[in-house]
């Protein structure tokens, strides 16, 4: 089940050079039938493995020694449809969405 969805900003630092970015994942976390939480990343759409692990590579000098500092996040409940917060029906499909408006890259991304 679909807990929370969140905008997280994170700052990257690598330990060679100095070089210092930040992106915002989308982030979804979701529980299972047990009550276990997961937490699934997005980059510019694109399911990626978590900031704060050590995959992330420097974009100015290929190292791998790179620091992630959760920087901010704005975060949302799941709408629910017995609300009675504002909303809109909608009738196109998401590949008619996808394609009617320009993609947005991450802000500060790599």
């Amino acid at each position: 089940m679909l807990v929370e969805i969140a905008v997280e900003r994170y700052r990257f630092i690598c330990g060679r050079c100095g070089h210092t970015w930040t992106a915002d994942y989308d982030v979804q976390y979701v529980s299972d039938d047990v009550g276990a939480t997961f937490a699934f990343y997005r980059l510019d759409g694109v399911p990626v493995l978590p900031p704060t692990g050590d995959e992330i590579i420097c974009p100015n000098c290929g190292a791998m020694s790179v620091r992630a500092i959760l920087e901010g996040r704005r975060d949302s409940r799941p709408a629910r449809l017995d609300s009675d917060q504002p909303r809109r029906r909608v009738t196109t499909s998401p590949e008619q969405r996808r394609a009617s408006v320009p993609h947005l890259p991450a802000v500060g991304g790599p």
